[in-house]
């Protein structure tokens, strides 16, 4: 009892230590990274959208319509990349592709550790608990595949990121409908439909439950009359921030927000789409285990209280039904457009936070469970059991982590399959091709040749040349012909044998499963 007292008088320094050794972390592993397959394409389309904004603020013109060929500027919006040009450009200005490269990977994770402390501050409201916050921002942080993702990818990490802070601003504008809180979240939602337009979501639930907020008051006039004006002001100041944070819009805003809705729907880049479980199975492989069983409890529980006397309940639980909202709805369009996703479920990474809602309100659950059922020295063993199991469910993903740096993105829980050289195939391990970097380095630090002729099997072997010092980059020579090269290096993207090579002189593996191979061809 003296101990949990102490830990409650203390609650501020604990939450305080806390963000501050994750932030401590990330300022100091963040130039870890290496470069993933879509880093330049995502510079280049931030770079290609501020130079339509410098033309028109230089001009007062709105410069010629994108080229159609760009699919990527119809289902993306360039809020964030070019916040991060201007950082490059404007604010820091860098010329050098490292130091380039590593400040979008410091945005990218401070970015990442503002939706943290958001989603800290959601479930502290949520659940009445700042160690339910606390520990549901430890879930987030502890998934080894995003928590990898938060330093290099700016287009799914910021979704994530902007969603998080979205629920939040709605959670509290929903509260109490107030101007300020109506402007807040207009901004942000505003931001994160100027990320990713699969971002509407989040309007069309904010307008939902303002409507039955409205249905709920009927006959308290001032009640109604106060949804009415802030609804009305966060719809105006809805479209005028997304208008002015996407640029595709400034021409032609109604015309170009529904192609850029339809092309993100209908968006179909070749193949087969994919089975309609695909982001399910996903989502179970890739996440601990220990989540996974706590969001089964916590959607059940859920399902079976928001549908008991909703009306009576509806306050109480409206968190929840935004929940089953907001983390079903973008599972299900996918699968009844035929949308095409890519290897991975990282196009869904947004709706990982919602998971996690479940998760804590499964966990709360199997608490209050054990509490109930049990007692004396039953009960003093059954939750220390299940104490046990959840710290070390955290303890292994943290060695997972630190083992594995910065190969936190080949993560795969024993869904996976015990043989990960089959699972490597099915579940796209290193499929982003990070880890050229740490074999180029392994190479440059070991061979002293002056110019070093390498064979990259795709293009972050290139790429992941411009993350390293000058003085390494220009030792690499890339030769387009294989029998040229003194080193052959490949992450296995769509190799499905070993390589016939015999002299293998550097390699990455989890478990027995290769994900980068380096063959020595010729001394």
């Amino acid at each position: 009892m003296l101990f949990l007292k102490l830990i409650e008088n203390n609650k501020k320094v604990i939450v305080f230590l806390f963000f501050l050794s994750f932030l401590f972390i990330g300022l100091n592993i963040f130039n870890d990274y290496g470069v993933h397959w879509n880093e330049y394409h995502n510079q280049r389309f931030g770079e290609r959208w501020y130079g339509y904004v410098r033309d028109f603020i230089s001009e007062g013109l709105l410069p010629a319509p994108i080229n159609r060929k760009y699919k990527h500027d119809w289902i993306h919006g360039p809020a964030f990349e070019l916040f991060l040009v201007f950082v490059k450009m404007k604010v820091l200005k860098l010329a050098d592709s490292r130091d380039v490269l590593l400040m979008r990977y410091l945005f990218t994770f401070l970015l990442f550790y503002l939706s943290v402390f958001f989603f800290y501050l959601l479930c502290k409201f949520d659940f009445k608990s700042w160690k339910i916050g606390l520990l549901g921002s430890l879930f987030l942080i502890l998934h080894p595949r995003i928590f990898s993702h938060s330093f290099y990818n700016s287009v799914d990490i910021a979704l994530l990121s902007f969603y998080v802070i979205s629920v939040y601003t709605l959670i509290r504008y929903l509260e109490k409908k107030t101007f300020p809180r109506a402007v807040f979240h207009a901004l942000t939602c505003a931001i994160l439909i100027d990320i990713r337009v699969v971002g509407v979501i989040l309007p069309l639930c904010t307008f939902g439950f303002l409507g039955i907020d409205l249905l709920r008051l009927r006959g308290e006039k001032e009640g109604m009359k106060n949804i009415i004006k802030t609804g009305l002001v966060y719809a105006v100041l809805l479209i005028a921030f997304t208008i002015l944070f996407w640029p595709l819009l400034w021409g032609n805003p109604i015309g170009n927000f529904f192609k850029a809705l339809v092309a993100t729907l209908k968006f179909h880049p070749g193949g087969l789409p994919p089975p309609w479980f695909y982001t399910s199975k996903w989502i179970a492989v890739t996440t601990p285990l220990l989540y996974s069983f706590c969001f089964f409890v916590g959607f059940f529980i859920s399902i079976k209280v928001s549908f008991n006397h909703p009306p009576k309940l509806y306050p109480q639980n409206r968190t929840v039904l935004i929940a089953i909202f907001l983390f079903f709805l973008p599972i299900i369009v996918p699968i009844i457009y035929e949308t095409k996703l890519y290897a991975g479920w990282r196009h869904h990474y947004f709706i990982y936070p919602i998971f996690l809602i479940f998760s804590l309100v499964g966990l709360v659950a199997l608490f209050k469970f054990i509490k109930i059922r049990f007692y004396g020295l039953g009960y003093k063993i059954i939750i220390t059991a299940f104490i046990f199991i959840l710290v070390s469910s955290l303890v292994n993903t943290v060695k997972f982590m630190v083992k594995y740096h910065p190969h936190q993105c080949v993560y795969g829980n024993i869904l996976a399959g015990r043989d990960m050289r089959r699972a490597k195939y099915e579940f796209a391990l290193d499929y982003w091709g990070l880890s050229y970097r740490k074999a180029l380095e392994h190479i440059l630090r070991n061979d002293k040749d002056k110019i070093i002729k390498v064979f990259v099997a795709n293009k972050p072997g290139k790429e992941n040349a411009y993350i390293l010092p000058y003085e390494d980059r220009k030792r690499l020579l890339y030769v387009k012909n294989l029998d040229k090269a003194k080193y052959f290096l490949s992450n296995y993207r769509k190799d499905r044998a070993e390589y016939p090579y015999k002299k293998e002189y550097f390699s990455i593996k989890i478990r027995e499963a290769k994900f980068m191979v380096v063959y020595k061809l010729k001394e």
